[in-house]
């Protein structure tokens, strides 16, 4: 244990060398592209998910009899059907919480002023802001990848599984890579609108 301690700290010096060695252009890129690729990624993800024809595979039906098209056709509206509704009312429990979350953001936020000042305050509904966004994203990408999910393992569990991969993506580096932004615009905001007695101090803030 005590040496794998001693190599950790070797590896946060000359990672902290390595920072020191940079200008302050490459460590913002450093920490700006990892962030917009995420992005970039999650869009092409999400499209990818979009592009899952909900059709009951006509394919492989094609070597059914007939009964079995029908029993298909049946299916699929069905399945369309219920993620239909899965989706109003997920959109209806969103609306209803974020309502909640904008009064609670409101009077929290006029207690954080007088309490812990402007810049905590902006930080707090940043922060707010950021997680209702990724919620909205996550919830939408849930719904949406489910059925394509289920669609997909009907024809077999290797489609179905590379859906649900696709999906997780676009939930789990949107979530990141938005909240890498908004932490990064925040710092690059206090430092050029606010004065601190310190880093440390404008950290706390945030």
């Amino acid at each position: 244990a005590t040496e794998i301690l001693i190599a950790a700290l070797a590896r946060t010096r000359a990672d902290f060398g390595l920072a020191k060695m940079l200008g302050s252009l490459e460590v913002n890129l450093c920490i700006l592209a990892p962030a917009v690729l995420g992005i970039l990624w999650s869009a092409k993800e999400w499209v990818s998910v979009g592009n899952v024809k909900i059709d009951g595979h006509p394919e492989i039906l094609a070597n059914q009899d007939s009964k079995a098209q029908k029993a298909a056709a049946d299916i699929v509206n069905e399945m369309i059907k219920i993620s239909t509704t899965i989706q109003e009312g997920a959109m209806s429990f969103l609306f209803a919480e974020y309502t909640y979350m904008a009064v609670y953001i409101v009077l929290f936020s006029v207690i954080l002023v007088f309490f812990t000042g402007v810049p905590t305050t902006i930080a707090f509904v940043v922060g707010a802001v950021t997680s209702i966004i990724c919620g909205w994203i996550g919830m939408k990408i849930a719904v949406f990848t489910n059925v394509r999910t289920t669609h997909q393992c009907w024809k077999n569990l290797t489609a179905g599984f590379d859906v649900a991969i696709q999906g997780g993506c676009v939930m789990g580096l949107s979530l990141v890579s938005i909240g890498v932004l908004a932490l990064f615009a925040l710092v690059e905001i206090f430092k050029g609108h606010f004065s601190f007695e310190n880093s440390e101090a404008m950290y706390e803030a945030i």
